[in-house]
């Protein structure tokens, strides 16, 4: 006769160990997985950086300059307004024709006063993925949270945002507001801050031209990512973050380099420094267009030099 079959089953015993295993594994591979998408990440924001590094060598082979940094906080782009000092717009505004974004600089050109603001309050609004770090948040509009007064469009409830930010120099300036109207004689008449001794790339009224980087483009920042504290990315609730990346001159669009950069996990209401979300440091292009990683705990003097175009101050290799 056949003997009966046995029976095969799992103990409990084995079947922890099995557990015990695969988290085990699952505790190993979870990192290595983090990290592979925090590499990407930062390889999408070096991406975004070198357009926009190529996008302000555009503007300056057509129109002979960097890009203006507009009037002041009281204005957004005007589209009927050029590209020199009479745009009350500032960077992110004059580079868009040169990031296939022409059609949204066009907008409300030669249009009435009225449809013009109409048009305006439409670009206030256009989130672009380019100037948004894939670290730190998604492009979209977040809160517009201040109250000062638009001279050319009526305040939004939301805007676009840019986590990145011009090199102004590593001197500070009180930049205003700008005029009350586009009037020739209030513009003639508005009090314009004294900027000769302003050593960056980009500021209130500007045109600075290559040849005026004094320091070598390789030595020279361009833009680098700007700090917002973690707490405050989606919220509008910082001086440095509340308002349109389509204004002009303010802490939303251009950073000093006064101070050193920042990790945005350390919580401050800043709107001085550059930084980033990213572990270490953060990114910038300089003006020959190379992208280089500075760290957080670079050395200040260091920092500054590379922000100020004109101190004819050699930087050597492997020092930042």
């Amino acid at each position: 006769m056949m003997s009966p079959s046995r029976r095969h089953g799992v103990t409990i015993i084995e079947m922890l160990v099995s557990v015990a295993v695969i988290t085990l594994l699952v505790a190993l591979l979870l990192p290595a997985v983090q990290n592979a998408r925090d590499a990407a990440r930062r390889t999408q924001c070096r991406t975004h950086l070198q357009q926009l590094g190529m996008a302000m060598e555009l503007h300056h082979g057509v129109h002979g300059h960097y890009p203006t940094d507009g009037w002041g906080y009281r204005w957004i782009g005007d589209p009927d307004r050029g590209y020199g000092i009479d745009q009350p717009g500032g960077w992110v505004y004059n580079v868009l024709p040169f990031l296939q974004y022409e059609v949204v600089r066009d907008m409300g050109r030669g249009k009435p006063e009225e449809e013009k603001r109409e048009a305006l309050a439409g670009v206030l609004n256009m989130a672009m993925p380019i100037f948004h770090c894939p670290s730190r948040r998604s492009p979209t509009p977040y809160p517009y949270t201040s109250t000062t007064e638009l001279r050319n469009v009526d305040i939004p409830e939301r805007a676009a945002k840019s986590d990145y930010a011009v090199n102004a120099g590593d001197t500070k300036l009180d930049t205003g507001g700008g005029p009350l109207s586009l009037e020739a004689e209030d513009v003639a008449a508005y009090e314009w801050p004294e900027t000769k001794e302003l050593t960056g790339i980009s500021y209130v009224r500007s045109q600075v031209r290559m040849g005026e980087v004094l320091d070598g483009l390789s030595n020279t920042y361009l833009i680098g990512e700007k700090y917002i504290s973690h707490e405050q990315y989606t919220t509008g609730g910082t001086h440095g973050d509340d308002q349109s990346m389509f204004l002009g001159d303010d802490a939303d669009i251009r950073r000093w380099t006064t101070d050193a950069p920042l990790d945005d996990l350390v919580a401050l209401d800043s709107r001085e420094h550059f930084g980033s979300a990213h572990s270490g440091g953060c990114h910038f292009v300089f003006c020959d267009g190379s992208i280089r990683w500075i760290k957080y705990d670079i050395d200040l003097k260091v920092h500054q030099t590379l922000g100020n175009r004109k101190d004819r101050q050699w930087i050597p290799p492997g020092s930042f």
